[in-house]
C-alpha cells in the first residue's frame, strides 16, 4: 500500500527542519497560478514573442517532465534536479504554485523522499491552472506580435 501524500511530506516534519517543511508546505496551495505583473515584466524586458516561445518552452519540459516522474524509477539526485529545474524554470515565467511545489518537492527529494502520486497530480493541475491565466492574460494582452 502506497503511504498518502500527508504521510510521506509529515516524515519532511520531522528533525531539525520541522517547521520550515511544515510552513512551506501549506504555501504551494496559497500560492497563485499565475503571477501577471512578473509576466508583463518579462514581456517587457524580452518582447511578447519571446514572452510566449518561453512560456510554450516551459509548458513542453514540464509535461516532459511529469511523464518522466510519474514513470518512477529516479535516483533522489535525478528528483532533486527536476525539481530544482522546475522551481527555477516556474520562477521565471510567472508561475509561482509551480515554484513552490518544486521548491517543497525539491527539499523532499533531499531528504530521501519520492514524490507521491499526489504530488505530481498537484504540479500537472498548477501547471494547467498556470496555462490557463496565460491564455487569459493573451486575451487581455493583445500586444501586437513581430512574426
Amino acid at each position: 500500500m502506497r503511504p498518502t501524500f500527508q504521510s510521506e511530506y509529515a516524515k519532511m516534519a520531522q528533525g531539525q527542519a520541522a517547521r520550515q517543511d511544515a510552513e512551506a508546505s501549506a504555501r504551494p496551495r496559497a500560492a497563485p497560478a499565475f503571477d501577471a505583473r512578473e509576466f508583463d515584466e518579462l514581456c517587457e524586458m524580452i518582447g511578447l514573442d519571446g514572452v510566449l516561445e518561453m512560456a510554450t518552452i516551459f509548458e513542453t519540459e514540464t509535461r516532459q517532465r511529469l511523464r518522466r516522474l510519474n514513470e518512477g524509477n529516479q535516483t533522489f539526485t535525478t528528483l532533486v534536479r527536476e525539481m530544482h529545474t522546475l522551481k527555477g524554470a516556474a520562477g521565471t515565467v510567472g508561475a509561482p504554485r509551480l515554484n513552490a511545489l518544486g521548491a517543497m518537492f525539491e527539499r523532499a527529494a533531499q531528504e530521501n523522499i519520492a514524490p507521491p502520486r499526489e504530488a505530481l497530480d498537484a504540479i500537472a493541475d498548477a501547471l494547467e491552472a498556470w496555462l490557463e491565466e496565460v491564455r487569459l492574460w493573451r486575451q487581455c494582452n493583445p500586444r501586437e506580435s513581430g512574426a
